[in-house]
Order: C-alpha cells, then structure tokens, then sequence
C-alpha cells in the first residue's frame, strides 16, 4: 500500500556553473511516486529534516522510512544505530528501516531512480542549483504523472499514490507509556537518571521520555517509544543494549 514504506538517499553530488549540489531523494515504494528530489548543499540532519517535514505535512506520514547506514539517518557507534534524525521519526510513529551495509541493492528502486537522474539530468542543465532544481522539478513532476512504469503495470506513479491517513499535526516530546512503566526523561548528555546516578543511553535520545517495565526479577526492560532498547539493572547500575541482550 502508498506510505507503507518511504525510500530515502543521497544521489550524490553534481557541479552546475561551479555550484555543487545533490539531490536527496524520498520515493514511495507502492506506488513508485517519487516525493522530493531536493538538490542540497549540505548533508546533515537539519536540512533533511526540513525536507521531510513539509513532506509529512502535505503527504502524511509512511510507516516505514527506509535509508542505508550513513549519516545523518544512521549511527553505527551509537545504541541500535540510532542518530537524532531516525529517533524523530519513532517518536512520530515511523520504523527505521536500514539496508544491510554494502547493500546498495537493498534500496533498488531508489537506486533506479538515481540512475534515470544520472543520465537524464546530471550536467545537461544550465543556471547554477536554482536552474537545476527548477528543471529536476519538472523532471519529476513528468517522471510521477506522465510515465508509465512498468513495476506498477505501465501505470503512472500518479495514478495510483494516495495520501496516509496518518497525518502530520507537529512534533511529539511527551511520549506516553502504558501504566506501570516509569517515565524518566534523557539529558543534554543522553543519559537517564536512576537515583542519584546518570545512566548512559545515547545522545540521539536527549530530550525524550524513556519507559522502563519491570519484569519482577529486579530487572526492567527500557523502551522507547514501543521499540525495546535494552534492559537495565539497577543492583548492578548497569545498561545493557538490545543488541546485546538474549531473549527471555
């Protein structure tokens, strides 16, 4: 179904009169209908976040954002990968979905489309980023509504993509956890306090409400949003990441 899944990536840098730009891209993966193909200047989480935000405003909200392991959608130092960026989106309800490392295959079908952009657009159009992301705007506005394709039967990606019905109505700070969890809110720092001690999480938290469930064996689980990120033990004053916890 359209917004199950958003694709989301860097093309990779051009030069137009000097000026060097790159197109990030968010594609639906149902419909095949290619939402933004904005040419930036930097690659950082302020300026997807922008993009992504008027995107959710005016498409609503997928349930899955899909992205390989690079900044600023991905952390491999950081707890279950996660950066500022990808803990936004699960604070909105969106599942982080990351492409195996060297796997550029995994996202295929952005990886199509990046490779249409190469040989139709890249360095066939004048004017410098403004002149470019004018014509990539029309490019794309004929790529959604006039092309047929042949994943979707020879249908146009226009013809087939609807709006989520999960709308977009701001950002949400105060998660709300199920009765019985305790509620402790990440630092500046990314860690929680327990006591009068400081537990480290990960920074990509900072600022969000964690909820902890006991488990009745004077361990809890610790959780975000509705992802489990690890267990605490408080006796040991101790964390222990998912990935490095074994399954009851």
């Amino acid at each position: 179904m359209p917004n199950d899944v958003w694709a989301i990536d860097f093309k990779g840098w051009w030069f137009s009169e000097g000026e060097k730009g790159e197109p990030f891209t968010v594609r639906d993966l149902a419909s095949k209908k290619v939402l933004a193909a904005t040419l930036v200047k930097k690659k950082d989480t302020l300026t997807v976040k922008l993009i992504l935000t008027e995107l959710f405003k005016l498409y609503g909200l997928p349930k899955v954002i899909r992205s390989d392991n690079g900044t600023p959608f991905c952390s491999t130092s950081s707890l279950l990968g996660l950066t500022q960026l990808s803990a936004w989106w699960m604070s909105l309800g969106i599942i982080p979905d990351r492409t195996d490392l060297g796997c550029p295959g995994h996202n295929g079908s952005l990886e199509r489309f990046h490779a249409d952009i190469a040989q139709e657009m890249e360095g066939r159009t004048p004017g410098g980023i403004i002149g470019n992301q004018k014509a990539l705007d029309q490019w794309r506005e004929e790529y959604n509504s006039i092309r047929p394709n042949e994943a979707i039967e020879l249908k146009t990606p226009d013809s087939i993509y609807i709006k989520s019905p999960r709308l977009y109505t701001g950002d949400v700070e105060d998660l709300e956890y199920p009765f019985g969890y305790q509620r402790r809110k990440v630092n500046k720092e990314g860690a929680f306090k327990w006591k009068s001690t400081s537990i480290a999480l990960s920074s990509a938290l900072r600022g969000y409400p964690i909820g902890l469930k006991e488990l009745g064996d004077g361990r809890y689980h610790v959780y975000f949003t509705e992802q489990l990120i690890g267990t605490f033990y408080p006796k040991l004053v101790y964390f222990e990441p998912l990935d490095k916890v074994q399954s009851d």
